[in-house]
């Protein structure tokens, strides 16, 4: 039978083995129980042991170290063989308990009980409880530095707060004789406690012991003097008067209240807010910052409350409403608090909240009071707060968006600007330190997320380690699995702040974050919540919408669809991930093929050239245009092909690669084709691999490597051919048959695509057919055939008709044009070359529209009209330099070269055109353009090294097989 340990943290550190103690020799052996305990039943990862190990600079060997600790531990606990006690994560270690086994949970379980308390009997009962269970400070005699500054701290903070909270409940049940003697211990112990100073005082005045109260609030003001330079606070001084009167009849109101916690001395940044903000403040009426947590909410409202503090000479009240927490500050108590600070003695406070209410707006009328309400948790909690008259001013933060607070002018926040950040990072760190190491800081800024609680933490933790370079501290974040343990200290913990919007969800919503952390989309539309919950589309936008009003999701606009997108900040992604514990590769593996699914669909409806996949049955694509589809997710589309083959998703990887090809080549992608491409053979499926090769052909061929794209086409035949796919290894023959075309073999050309068409037939492949009589056709013209690429071209054109393939038609079309182009035909080569135009721009496709505008520019230039030519040289000219396509830079250059004003200008353009189709490496370019350096040499009035040329030229194009060009050179120079 498995042993039953308990554990005991409230105080010294102990082990419980049936009633008895069982001592940890070890001190380090304490330091890592100690830290696994402080967050019980959930993953601590191996860095952050070891800090609390070793501090922040580790050994090498530290991890290694850390193992034989963690078997130790389980030595003692006996957990060596189950490991069900002290458990291994891929990031850390746990240790697992009941809410009995471990004082800590049982004192966070009657906190949390208090404060959802039915009564005040009850209420105090439980805190009592809660109390009782502390033996001295938390985890005294554990050394470890981090844990003194964060755990520490935060536990007796805690403990001192239900103590608090368990005397006000005793004073209220009328029960002063009981606490008087614990009140003293606690002002003798924690003595700069204002709090426990009030409740002491009180309950002797309420005793009847007047002089004993005068004493205590003698002796508070001598402490809080002599310890911090302050005064006693005005719930103290308001129960000095009351005291001093003797009664509990109502005591004046002290003029010029002020609460504002200190002026944010680093402050920078949101000049815009700021500016709104103070000019509105002093105009009066209610304003309202709202936005995520730490985002710098209460900064703001500090900041303008101190900006404009000369405009309220009356008194600035400001009240933490704790909207995060389990327990907000309800109405009436924070009016009890208002209240007294504006001098109402306790007993003369109305018992209703409605008479509070009253009581209230009839102090603040007439009065020039700006009261701030930080941490709103709704409209209901703010409302009773609000002053009544425009006389002064309320200043109200809140996460929520608070839209239904009347005649609130509202004041978004989000995340500082990039400058902004990098400016407050400067402020608290010095100029110096930053300029030192400008990289180094604006990774720090980047890793933040440019948060400023986020922000803040990086800065305190660089203040107070002045030896550390900010670069360490970078790297430090750089790693998502620790970054969170980086931005805590002290009271500043952002993974704290995050988690109080996380805490207050519901299961079913906080599921909903924890998967869509896990995705790596730049954003979202709601849709993608449905596969990742199993719900349908409109419960998965609700779960997304209440995320969004969590503060956890942003709305990130609508897309070209109309579609609303949603975000996460990165550090609520990081968040999210780190408490996720589902299997990324089983979660998210609903959703890509959700994705795929979409992305199949589209790609069925875009035009392809040089490749189309075998049909599948598919349902209709219903989102509207494939292509405007494909624009609006394809940030989405390529960081899913991405994520799926990092978690091992390979079969989805690449099936999600070869359908967004066609996409890829509509847009001109190629940087995004190249990548996934290599992406999705690195890890296909042995049955892929041939088309993703074939589609790299494709690609190469886009790109001008024609000696790539024949390998590339070589080995998807093959694996076709081993397949037995007819369908693919005729495509395969194709695309061989098109770099012989561009290579200059045209008998080759020829014979390979007599491979194709006899497999296109085969396979009933009609599309297919259609590009080899383009093809065919286009080799006829080159070679001097007119009348059969004519009848090619027809033939091609007409069943691209009868079949309502526009994009097949297209290529018909342009064909067509470039060959009325050589048999003199130039109204009707520009007719058809700009319907061709028209057609490619109707698809979408930039790349073929370049390409067209070329053979338009080249037969416009043919019937003298050179201003229409270099209107379409223009337009094609910017999209080669934006893709860097050699070939269509050198026709341009050629082109101009011919319509230059000057022989010089004529020749250096000719000369550019030359070079660059030498490095390429195509002799039919290569061979145009030394006619064209010809030309421009003839121009220059050099006609023996022309007519070289232009020997050259007839050579290579000859070679090519480009016999109708030689015939055109010919009698352009006889």
């Amino acid at each position: 039978m498995q042993r039953r340990w308990g554990f005991r943290v409230l105080g010294s550190l102990q082990v419980i083995d049936d009633g008895r103690i069982v001592e940890l020799r070890s001190a380090k052996q304490r330091v890592l129980l100690a830290a696994l305990l402080m967050k019980a039943n959930a993953p601590v990862s191996t860095y952050e042991l070891m800090e609390h190990l070793w501090g922040e600079e580790p050994s090498g060997a530290a991890r290694a170290t850390l193992q034989t600790y963690v078997m130790r531990l389980r030595q003692s606990l006996d957990d060596l063989a189950d490991r069900k006690l002290v458990r291994t994560w891929p990031t850390g270690y746990s240790i697992h308990v009941e809410d009995d086994q471990l004082d800590l949970l049982t004192f966070q379980r009657l906190r949390a009980e208090a404060r959802r308390a039915p009564d005040l009997e009850t209420e105090a009962r439980l805190l009592g409880e809660a109390a009782a269970l502390w033996r001295g400070p938390a985890l005294d005699q554990v050394s470890s530095l981090r844990m003194e500054q964060t755990d520490v701290q935060r536990l007796n903070e805690q403990r001192w707060e239900v103590l608090e909270r368990r005397n006000d409940a005793e004073l209220q049940l009328g029960r002063h004789d009981q606490v008087v003697d614990e009140l003293r211990s606690l002002v003798a112990e924690h003595p700069l406690r204002e709090r426990f100073w009030y409740q002491l005082m009180l309950a002797l005045h309420r005793t009847g012991q007047q002089a004993q109260a005068l004493d205590v609030y003698r002796r508070a003001g001598e402490v809080l003097a002599d310890e911090l330079g302050i005064d006693p606070n005005a719930e103290l001084r308001a129960l000095h008067m009351e005291v001093l009167a003797g009664s509990s009849a109502p005591v004046a109101v002290q003029a010029g209240p002020s609460w504002l916690p200190p002026a944010v001395g680093d402050f920078s940044g949101r000049a815009d807010e700021v500016a709104r903000l103070t000019a509105g403040l002093r105009s009066g009426g209610t304003w309202t910052i709202t936005g995520p947590g730490g985002v710098g909410k209460t900064s703001l409202a500090v900041h303008c409350a101190h900006v404009v503090r000369d405009a309220f000479p009356d008194g600035q009240l400001y009240l933490n409403l704790r909207g995060g927490e389990q327990k907000p500050v309800e109405p009436a108590a924070a009016l009890d608090r208002l209240l007294r600070g504006l001098g109402v003695s306790g007993g003369a406070i109305p018992s209703t909240v409605d008479d509070r209410v009253d009581l209230y707006r009839d102090l603040l009328s007439d009065r020039r009071i700006l009261v701030v309400l930080d941490n709103a948790v709704n409209e209901a909690q703010v409302r009773p707060l609000l002053p009544g008259t425009t006389s002064g001013a309320a200043l109200v933060t809140s996460r929520a968006a608070l839209a239904g607070l009347e005649a609130a002018h509202v004041v978004p926040l989000d995340v500082l600007p990039p400058s902004d950040a990098l400016a407050l990072l400067r402020a608290a760190v010095g100029e110096a330190r930053c300029a030192a190491e400008p990289a180094a800081a604006q990774q720090i800024v980047t890793y933040c997320g440019n948060l400023p609680l986020a922000l803040r933490v990086a800065a305190a933790r660089l203040v107070a380690r002045p030896h550390w370079q900010l670069a360490k501290l970078a790297g430090r974040l750089s790693d998502e699995r620790r970054r969170f343990d980086e931005l805590s200290l002290g009271d500043l913990d952002v993974r704290a702040s995050l988690a109080l919007s996380y805490d207050g969800l519901d299961e079913s919503h906080r599921a909903a974050f924890r998967l869509l952390s896990l995705v790596d989309t730049p954003d979202f539309p709601a849709w993608v919540a449905s596969p990742l919950l199993g719900l349908d589309p409109d419960d998965a936008e609700d779960h997304v919408e209440a995320l969004v009003d969590a503060r956890l999701v942003d709305y990130a606009g609508r897309d070209a669809l109309g579609q609303v997108r949603y975000r996460l900040h990165d550090l609520l992604r990081a968040f999210g991930r780190e408490t996720a514990t589902e299997d990324p590769a089983v979660a998210l593996r609903p959703l890509f093929e959700q994705w795929l699914d979409l992305a199949m669909r589209a790609d069925a409806e875009l035009p392809h050239q040089g490749v189309r996949l075998d049909p599948v049955a598919l349902e209709p694509f219903d989102l509207g245009d494939a292509a405007e589809w494909f624009d609006a997710e394809w940030q989405n589309v390529h960081a899913v092909i991405n994520q799926a083959a990092a978690l091992g998703l390979g079969d989805l990887a690449a099936e999600l690669a070869i359908r967004s090809m066609a996409f890829c080549d509509l847009r001109a992608r190629f940087d995004d084709w190249e990548q996934i491409n290599c992406l999705g053979l690195s890890c296909a499926p042995a049955d892929r691999r041939p088309m993703l090769f074939q589609q790299r052909g494709i690609l190469r061929a886009r790109m001008h490597d024609y000696a790539a794209a024949s390998e590339n086409f070589q080995a998807a035949q093959e694996g076709f051919a081993a397949a037995g796919d007819v369908w693919g290894e005729a495509y395969a023959w194709y695309g061989m048959g098109w770099m012989h075309e561009w290579g200059g073999r045209s008998a080759e050309a020829r014979s390979a695509h007599r491979e194709a068409m006899t497999r296109f037939a085969a396979s009933a492949n009609r599309h297919g057919e259609i590009e080899v009589l383009c093809s065919l056709g286009a080799i006829e013209r080159r070679a001097g055939g007119l009348d059969a690429a004519s009848e090619y071209l027809q033939r091609a054109r007409l069943i691209a008709r009868e079949m309502g393939d526009e994009q097949s038609e297209l290529m018909a079309t342009l064909e067509l044009g470039r060959l009325h182009q050589f048999t003199g035909e130039l109204e009707l080569s520009v007719s058809l070359l700009r319907s061709s135009l028209a057609a490619a721009q109707k698809l979408g496709d930039p790349d073929l529209a370049a390409n067209v505008r070329l053979f338009l520019a080249d037969t416009l230039v043919r019937s003298g009209v050179d201003a229409a030519a270099e209107e379409q040289l223009e337009q094609a000219w910017d999209f080669f330099e934006a893709h860097d396509d050699r070939q269509g830079r050198i026709w341009v250059w050629r082109l101009r070269s011919g319509m230059a004003h000057s022989a010089d200008e004529a020749l250096r353009l000719a000369s550019l055109a030359l070079e660059s189709a030498r490095e390429m490496g195509s002799p039919p370019e290569f061979g145009r353009s030394l006619r064209v350096f010809g030309n421009a040499l003839e121009r220059a009035g050099r006609a023996r090294e022309a007519r070289e040329q232009w020997r050259l030229a007839e050579e290579t194009l000859t070679a090519a097989g480009f016999q109708a060009e030689v015939e055109e050179l010919r009698m352009a120079t006889s």
